[in-house]
């Protein structure tokens, strides 16, 4: 498999939370990204943001407006 974030390879690991039963879920090896099955069934079920381009007022990189305000 292939990690989403850098397309490293993932290994696959067990995660154990405190008095959890542990998981089987993957590691990358280049970025140390990790997820498992709820973690992909989280991402699923959310949509991908809509990236417009638009800069927010007042980050460096918007330009100032002309005229009267």
């Amino acid at each position: 498999m292939q990690c989403i974030r850098c397309r490293g390879l993932l290994i696959a690991i067990q995660m154990r939370d405190m008095g959890q039963p542990s998981v089987s879920g993957w590691r990358c090896l280049l970025c140390g990204a990790t997820t498992d099955p709820g973690i992909e069934a989280n991402r699923v079920r959310h949509s991908q943001p809509i990236r417009n381009g638009a800069r927010p007022p007042g980050s460096p990189a918007a330009k100032p407006r002309k005229g009267p305000r």
